[in-house]
């Protein structure tokens, strides 16, 4: 199976409005990942800055829901990457248990499922 990339993600948006002052855009958007390709080393490409409805830069990323599809078994602890715009998931296993979560290795497809995400940025 090949591995995920930035088109892998199917974005729907659930709300866009500018907040505060200095004025910083917030977007919630349901982000949906097929169930066919595989996870990529050092974490997801996520779609460009535009196409999540940012001008410039995303300051903060937050997972606040997850519908995972019949089927999936796998449930992951999600962190954003800024630097290299990308989504890491890290997962429980059996040896590292009380132990700090490893990430998801390249064999796992952590889809089909849809991540609910709040973002605020310009």
């Amino acid at each position: 199976m090949p591995p995920l990339t930035a088109n892998s993600w199917t974005v729907s948006f659930r709300k866009n409005t500018i907040l505060g002052t200095p004025p910083r855009r917030m977007v919630i958007a349901d982000l949906a990942l097929p169930g066919v390709d595989t996870y990529t080393d050092n974490g997801i490409p996520l779609p460009a800055i535009a196409n999540l409805g940012f001008k410039q830069i995303i300051e903060s990323f937050d997972v606040v829901g997850v519908d995972n599809t019949a089927g999936t078994v796998a449930n992951y602890t999600y962190a954003y990457d800024p630097v290299n715009h990308k989504l890491l998931c890290y997962e429980e296993e059996a040896v590292a248990a009380g132990g700090p979560l490893p990430e998801a290795d390249a064999a796992e497809v952590p889809g089909p499922r849809t991540l609910r995400v709040v973002m605020i940025g310009w």
